[in-house]
């Protein structure tokens, strides 16, 4: 794959030779962003002294951003950017993602810290809002971090990649679109360079290979669309694959592989569609202990503006071997299970209003205990109502 991405560069770089790269006008700057809260009401069944009981009874929930694009178009028609996202609030790094970008008759190509190939292209299932959903990243619902994090994914994640932290500086090619065919590829040379998070500061050289992190990791999906006259269908498949991990305290970890696959229909105004992946070797260690994780579910929704309705279900299975028992233990497995019915209000263009009811229950084989916390069985209602923002 990286000979695949060297390649576009070559061609990339002998069409900016081609013809005189002059810009008719210079770069504009546009602005633009979002913003999203919720309000989050949850009731679990746990008892007092249990690891699930009342985490976040009730709360609100944000995320806000500030994009900055600078843009221009060479006479050779050749486009030019790049693109900065601000965090909105943040106590770190307050700058998301920032990468420069080239597009042409060739396609795309961004170079910055940007999302991996899958993280940006992955199909998911219909049924979701901005602000809530079966699946994370808008998973905003019951606590469970506090009994799924001691096994793995403390939510049903869709379209996760591998661990480079996704925003790590790399390279992302997108292919020109061919009869509803399009293809993402990116490589990454080190998951832990951020660049622009570095306290020592940019132009100090070539990153350290820090214990852990990972090198040289390849993403690649592939998605294909069709609109008809009262039908559709969007499906999408691939998966990224990490080089090699740097590792210099304890048993060495193994790379891990993850591969997503999602189909969708429309007819009209009702859409349905599943997805299904399978993170292997989430964690696996050179002393046998190893940890492997699937993800499945589906979603539906129906329109009829202004109004949205969709219900979305979820399941994970982790299966873990090797080892201890018990929270963080290699010889436990973990199934959760979501179930959520949303609905959207479009006030206006850019501005929704959005709402759910949800329930979370979580089985783990064996039951055992952390801190003095028994880990059991948990499970949680949910409400929520939120609005979200984009400009």
């Amino acid at each position: 794959m990286k000979r695949v991405l060297l390649g576009t560069t070559a061609l990339f770089g002998a069409g900016l030779a081609a013809a005189p790269a002059i810009a008719a006008d210079g770069i504009k700057l546009s602005v633009g962003g979002f913003f999203r809260e919720a309000y989050m009401i949850v009731a679990d069944d746990d008892d007092e002294g249990e690891l699930g009981n009342e985490h976040n009874t009730d709360g609100f929930f944000n995320d806000a951003e500030i994009h900055f694009k600078g843009e221009t178009t060479l006479d050779n028609g050749l486009t030019v950017g790049a693109r900065v996202e601000l965090e909105g609030e943040t106590d770190g790094d307050q700058i998301d993602e920032a990468w420069v970008y080239f597009a042409g008759g060739f396609g795309e190509v961004r170079i910055g810290s940007e999302d991996e190939a899958i993280s940006v292209s992955c199909v998911v299932p219909p049924g979701g809002t901005t602000n809530f959903s079966a699946f994370s990243p808008n998973q905003w619902g019951a606590n469970n971090s506090a009994v799924a994090g001691a096994f793995g994914l403390s939510s049903n994640a869709d379209c996760i990649g591998v661990d480079d932290r996704k925003d790590a500086q790399k390279i992302v090619y997108f292919s020109p679109k061919f009869s509803g065919f399009q293809l993402s590829v990116s490589y990454t040379p080190n998951g832990g360079d951020e660049r622009h998070d570095d306290v020592a500061g940019p132009h100090v050289g070539m990153p350290f290979d820090a214990p852990a992190e990972s090198r040289h990791n390849v993403s690649v999906y592939a998605t294909y669309s069709y609109k008809g006259e009262d039908w559709g269908v969007t499906a999408g498949a691939g998966g990224a694959w990490e080089g090699e991990v740097q590792q210099s305290v304890g048993p060495d970890r193994e790379e891990q592989d993850f591969y997503q696959a999602g189909l969708n229909f429309t007819f009209g105004q009702f859409a349905v569609g599943g997805v299904f992946e399978y993170f292997n070797d989430f964690a696996k260690f050179s002393d046998d202990r190893e940890r492997d994780i699937w993800v499945a579910g589906g979603g539906a929704s129906y329109s009829f503006d202004p109004w949205k309705v969709g219900l979305q279900y979820s399941h994970q299975d982790t299966d873990s071997d090797g080892g201890s028992s018990g929270p963080g233990g290699f010889n436990s497995d973990f199934d959760m299970d979501r179930v959520v019915l949303t609905g959207n209000y479009a006030l206006g263009p850019g501005i929704n209003v959005d709402a759910e009811l949800g329930y979370t229950w979580i089985d783990t084989d064996p039951e055992d205990t952390v801190g003095g916390d028994d880990i059991d069985d948990y499970s949680g209602f949910e409400f929520g109502i939120g609005t979200a923002i984009t400009f």
